[in-house]
């Protein structure tokens, strides 16, 4: 070992024993039980070539043809997706740290946060977006990738060439599937829009994400696989009108927010409180109505005394829609104070010193959600489909994180100044 990289391991030792700890921690949570999709993507070149059945695949059933072409590749070896579970939590942990507290956190510090607010996350989100093998190959691996090189677009004046032509290579995979591709689009161009100016790189990036999201939002197995959902999972689906099936993604969002598992969520309202208490200037009326509403949603979601909770139980309206849930009043009470939630959540977002950035990611992440109400299968594919809003919630819990750090250091570094000549003396 050269003597020259001595000094930095000894540096970073703690950094790295943390990484490989959560490693090791990580694998031992890998479901690997035989699922039907494991079984079928283990299988599936048996007799048939890779190209031949992606194109099948794409004809008949899905544009995700780079997930499922590394799915039917790898799945196989043990070693390849061990390794890279972990690799993508720590390149996520890192891509989100960059956006929100570089400033504040040296990463030996700041992406071991990020990873910590990942435990934060729903059991059964992480579960079936992490830990079971097709879940994680459609849902954190192409994530991750996306939110990588997101981060570096975002960054592109100060990233180094090598960064950049690295978030150029992450777009195939981060475009690979539906969510993060829109959430990558959105992101991105919101940040052109804001620049003004487009670059060289800014150019090439937005024609390739373009490219490789249309291939997939395109594919002609889309409509063969939505019709066959219908008749699957939800007959009655082409009845609905838009609003209808909208309203199917709020009732899964508003399912989560009421979850008390949802620590996250929980995390991020109690961070946004103490925000307004000690960080935001000038507070006003919108402000005490955010307050009060972030209050009464962690109220929804803590487990209180019986006689609270009958009262607090029509607010939560914990149930699914179905039959003629339509027609209760308190459902959509219910959703319009999740509605609030997250008008709520974006309003203190817009204090933020990088708004524009947290804003984009949170209108993304919820609106991607939003989006899933226009599939059959939006109660089968259960909860992994919330995961990208629950990362958006990570990046603004860390955004939130960042401005009490360096409200807290401004406000002690004056005392720290006025000790240093009178010891001096």
């Amino acid at each position: 070992m050269p003597a020259a990289f001595k000094p930095m391991i000894l540096r970073n030792s703690p950094f790295l024993a943390f990484l490989l700890i959560a490693a090791v921690w990580m694998n031992t949570r890998i479901n690997t039980s035989i699922f039907i999709d494991n079984d079928i993507f283990r299988h599936a070149l048996d007799h048939t070539g890779l190209l031949s059945f992606l194109h099948t695949r794409y004809m008949t059933w899905s544009g995700r043809i780079v997930i499922e072409g590394a799915l039917a590749e790898t799945i196989q070896y043990p070693a390849f997706w061990r390794t890279l579970i972990p690799f993508c939590a720590v390149l996520l942990a890192y891509a989100i740290w960059s956006c929100t507290l570089r400033p504040a956190l040296r990463p030996g510090i700041g992406i071991p946060l990020v990873m910590g607010l990942f435990l934060l996350l729903p059991y059964e989100v992480s579960k079936e977006s992490v830990y079971w093998l097709s879940g994680f190959y459609n849902y954190l691996f192409p994530i991750s990738f996306a939110f990588f090189s997101i981060s570096v677009f975002l960054r592109q004046n100060d990233a180094g060439k090598t960064l950049r032509i690295l978030s150029l290579g992450a777009l195939p995979v981060g475009c690979s599937i539906e969510q993060s591709s829109l959430l990558l689009l959105f992101c991105t161009a919101v940040a052109t829009v804001r620049r003004r100016t487009i670059s060289l790189y800014s150019g090439l990036y937005l024609t390739v994400a373009t490219v490789m999201s249309a291939i997939v939002l395109a594919a002609p197995g889309n409509a063969r696989r939505y019709i066959a959902e219908i008749n699957n999972w939800l007959p009655e689906f082409p009845q609905f009108d838009t609003l209808q099936k909208f309203s199917l993604a709020i009732d899964r969002i508003h399912s989560a927010c009421i979850s008390t598992d949802n620590d996250i969520l929980l995390a991020t309202l109690l961070l946004s409180l103490c925000f307004i208490a000690f960080v935001k200037r000038n507070r006003g009326f919108q402000d005490m109505a955010a307050s009060g509403v972030m209050l009464l949603s962690i109220l929804l979601m803590l487990p209180v005394s019986p006689g609270i909770q009958k009262t607090l139980t029509a607010l939560r309206c914990d149930r699914f829609i179905y039959d003629l849930n339509w027609v209760y009043l308190n459902t959509y009470v219910a959703f319009f104070l999740t509605l609030c939630m997250i008008v709520s959540v974006l309003w203190c977002a817009l204090s933020l010193k990088n708004a524009t950035t947290i804003l984009s990611f949170l209108a993304g992440g919820f609106g991607v959600t939003l989006l899933t109400g226009l599939s059959p299968t939006i109660y089968v594919s259960s909860k992994r489909i919330l995961l990208v809003m629950d990362l958006a919630l990570v990046v603004y819990a860390c955004s939130l994180v960042e401005a009490l750090l360096t409200q807290f250091r401004a406000r002690h570094a004056p005392h720290q100044k006025d000790r240093g000549p009178s010891s001096a003396a």
